[in-house]
């Protein structure tokens, strides 16, 4: 019976937390800086229709919707960003064990990635170093 791998999302925790939350600002920003824009451009025609005693509780209905919308898209955000962001880490987590590995003088496979990971041409070229050090460090008949 084979048995499957636990999947770690979180291989290199500070790299991906950190691209996680820059990739987040920047999100959030742009999208606050969009709702502020459409707000600048609707609110004078919608208030137009709006009883004055009634504009707070538009107002708060707009504020609480938009903070109710923005927390559910700030979790996927995350969850998204982790994902794509583990595609990176984990073959940059191989290629580092596999390069300290070299350096201690060990005789090392090639680095296979999974179908959905980045750095492939890297890999690959890393695998091409390899093949070169085994090859030197075979000994010569003759």
């Amino acid at each position: 019976m084979e048995r499957r791998r636990r999947v770690h999302y979180l291989i290199n925790r500070k790299m991906q937390l950190g691209f996680t939350l820059r990739f987040m600002f920047v999100t959030v920003l742009f999208a606050l800086f969009v709702g502020f824009e459409v707000y600048l451009t609707v609110w004078p025609v919608v208030s137009q229709f709006v009883p004055r005693e009634l504009m707070h509780l538009v107002r708060g209905q707009v504020l609480l919707r938009t903070l109710l919308f923005l927390v559910p898209i700030i979790l996927v955000i995350a969850s998204f960003t982790i994902l794509i962001s583990h595609r990176v880490a984990g073959p940059l987590f191989r290629i580092q064990r596999t390069i300290d590995e070299v350096v201690r003088g060990e005789d090392v496979e090639n680095i296979n990635l999974r179908k959905h990971d980045e750095l492939k041409d890297l890999a690959g070229k890393i695998n091409e170093l390899i093949g070169v050090i085994r090859a030197l460090r075979k000994p010569t008949k003759g």
